[in-house]
């Protein structure tokens, strides 16, 4: 069964992550948490051509994608989980929990360093968040995020059957995290306990930096709990909230070739989360 996982990893993943933007998509559009102030075509097309940049720039400077540079890793012996004797089902819980929690501390560094933070402004650039937020990266932030899972699987010896779970859950928590869908609230609260949640999540798109500044983790809710940046509710109600960073307030400010550029225009930093 894991071999037969790991030789069809790379379709399992499209797979899983293309029904769970199909899901959402159409969940958002019975059951919408707040009214879109933009239109949902321009916004899609933009994110998938942003979303096709970062893979091609990917592709050229990091030539092994994290499944397979996991599978170099383990038959190298690199990294801590490759020197252990640890049963699989333990290596690979650990190395997911660790890769998140890679993936949170990358996220907070985004915020912090004013540099990154010009890659990643792109992602809070939109006034609406839906399912395609998920893929609204700047290409240059999708070539960091990518050396930065290199170089902790190298670190760690993360399995690949754990850097396959790991890049899968993430992938699907991003899109159903980021869906402008309505919960009921029991049920929102209950799941807060494992997994990010939209209303969790969309807080920290929040167009006021105290709120934006909150709601890190991408998967398990843990990492805010834990490291003391979670908040539970926005200062208004999520159908009022501001969405987006104070350069780009209008529909104008967020075209393909105005976001590309955006991490090299002089703006002004005031609402760098």
């Amino acid at each position: 069964m894991i071999s037969w996982l790991l030789s069809h990893q790379a379709q399992l993943q499209s797979y899983l992550w293309l029904s769970a933007f199909g899901l959402v998509a159409v969940w958002e559009s019975f059951k919408p948490r707040r009214e879109l102030a933009t239109a949902v075509a321009t916004r899609w097309l933009n994110n998938i051509a942003l979303t096709g940049l970062g893979f091609l720039l990917a592709r050229l400077c990091l030539p092994l994608v994290a499944f397979s540079f996991a599978v170099l890793a383990e038959q190298r012996g690199w990294g801590l989980l490759n020197q252990l004797s640890l049963p699989l089902w333990l290596s690979c819980a650990l190395a997911v929990l660790v890769i998140d929690l890679g993936g949170y501390a990358i996220h907070r560094l985004f915020h912090a360093i004013p540099v990154l933070w010009r890659c990643h402004k792109i992602h809070h650039s939109e006034l609406d968040v839906d399912c395609a937020t998920a893929i609204c990266h700047h290409p240059i932030e999708s070539l960091i995020v990518g050396g930065t899972d290199l170089a902790i699987i190298w670190i760690i010896g993360a399995p690949s059957l754990a850097v396959f779970a790991a890049a899968t859950l993430g992938a699907v928590a991003s899109v159903f995290n980021h869906g402008n869908v309505a919960i009921p609230p029991a049920i929102d609260r209950l799941l807060r306990r494992i997994v990010v949640t939209p209303d969790m999540h969309r807080i920290h798109h929040s167009a006021i930096v105290e709120e934006s500044n909150r709601n890190f983790a991408m998967l398990f809710p843990c990492w805010d709990y834990l490291f003391s940046t979670y908040r539970s509710e926005p200062r208004l109600d999520h159908e009022r909230m501001e969405l987006g960073i104070a350069e780009a307030r209008t529909v104008d400010h967020v075209t393909l070739w105005k976001l590309l550029a955006l991490p090299f225009r002089n703006t002004r930093l005031a609402v760098s989360a």
